[in-house]
């Protein structure tokens, strides 16, 4: 078994507990556009979930891309309760929606001090879907900026689970696959592409904030970050 050089991380729920800050964020913003005097928002939620959950679908197999899923998630569930959004309110929406993200999101001293130390003995790679300010944002809350090479795909223009966008990360950073290992909570977007590529593999069992269940998975699997740094230290792994 080759020795673990490399560690690439997924950032949102891997890192920390973006589900949870997402959730509130979505609530908050609903309220503050007054969307709740029209539908309360549990019946939104449940209406634009079962529509994101068809939509993953739809990208799944091909018929849509991932970028497109936001604002026709959003303008597909207010159509039920008669409400027309242009792309400019729903660029609205998630303005104000990332707005309430990056208030809430506060450094996690725990987290960060393994990070810091980490660094030390590891290759550290930030690997995550996303717009470039709001990733790069998220990671100046969180404290983490300085810490990793990073990967986002609104900069490479390339999205995981795509093989070519952890292809790009090998080259790039000059690093074998048998020597690093992927670190995330997504079975679709960074377990199986990676694993596919020959990296060693951890899953962080976090719900997605559209899931209902955790993923079923038999691999290499933890409950939280701190577990997975705490094995990693402890030749657990």
């Amino acid at each position: 078994m080759s020795t673990i050089k490399n560690l690439i991380f997924d950032l949102d729920n891997t890192l920390y507990d973006f589900s949870t800050i997402w959730k509130e964020s979505n609530k908050l913003v609903y309220k503050y556009l007054k969307y709740d005097k029209i539908a309360s928002y549990e019946e939104f939620f449940r209406h634009y979930k079962a529509i994101n959950n068809i939509l993953v679908d739809e990208v799944l197999k091909g018929n849509m891309k991932l970028r497109e899923i936001r604002n026709k998630r959003l303008k597909l569930t207010l159509e039920k309760f008669g409400i027309i959004l242009t792309e400019e309110d729903c660029n609205i929406y998630y303005e104000k929606q990332f707005d309430f993200i990056i208030e809430s999101i506060k450094p996690n001293e725990e987290v960060n001090l393994w990070l810091s130390r980490l660094c030390k003995k590891y290759k550290m790679i930030l690997l995550t879907n996303g717009k470039s300010y709001e990733q790069r944002e998220k990671l100046a809350k969180l404290g983490l900026e300085n810490l990793f090479e990073l990967y986002i795909s609104g900069e490479t223009h390339i999205s995981k689970p795509k093989a070519e966008a952890f292809i790009n990360v090998l080259e790039k950073e000059n690093i074998v696959a048998s020597e690093t290992m992927m670190i995330g909570d997504s079975l679709y977007y960074d377990i199986n592409p990676a694993n596919k590529l020959g990296m060693k593999t951890c899953l962080v069992e976090r719900k997605w904030h559209f899931d209902d269940e955790l993923q079923n998975y038999t691999g290499y699997k933890v409950k939280n970050i701190i577990q997975f740094f705490t094995e990693l230290e402890t030749n657990k792994l």
